[in-house]
């Protein structure tokens, strides 16, 4: 996996955890998430649905870029895990600050578990959480902290 120009480019041997939803935006570096939003009622979701969930809405989804930012709404240490993962990893609710009321479940990346606070500010960023028995390795949204204080390169996740 690399990143150019802040489009998401898999090698080969990769895949993303489920299909479009990571985005390009011109000017960032960074991809970005990409979640839908009702037409109808504006109910955002993620992962993207092609119809809204929230009130069933007869009109598509339109596609929705999310900002990277999030905050830590709650979190724990799996220790109990999925066959093909190591126990001990962070998974965390982030509560997405350009939607509050979005709330995302994902593995929390470069901290240390004592080094985490509830509404600390975090970003999304790309990682491999999971090699396959096929040996085909998936590419996952992480959060990792903002304040590059708080970051420690290679703990809190099951990432590569």
């Amino acid at each position: 996996m690399k990143i150019e120009y802040g489009e998401l480019i898999l090698e080969s041997g990769e895949r993303t955890i489920r299909p479009d939803i990571f985005a390009k935006v011109d000017g960032d570096a960074t991809p970005h998430l990409l979640a839908r939003q009702c037409q109808d009622c504006g109910d955002v979701s993620f992962p993207p649905f092609r119809y809204c969930l929230m009130c069933n809405g007869e009109k598509e989804t339109e596609n929705r870029v999310l900002s990277n930012d999030g905050i830590l709404a709650s979190y724990t240490i799996a220790r109990q895990v999925m066959p093909g993962f190591n126990p001990d990893y962070i998974l965390a609710n982030v509560r997405m600050k350009d939607d509050p009321s979005l709330v995302l479940v994902a593995q929390l990346t470069d901290v240390k578990p004592e080094d985490l606070e509830i509404d600390m500010d975090l970003t999304m960023v790309p990682k491999i959480i999971k090699v396959l028995m096929n040996g085909e390795m998936v590419v996952s949204y992480c959060f990792r902290p903002t304040d590059p204080a708080k970051v420690s390169l290679g703990e809190g996740g099951q990432t590569e």
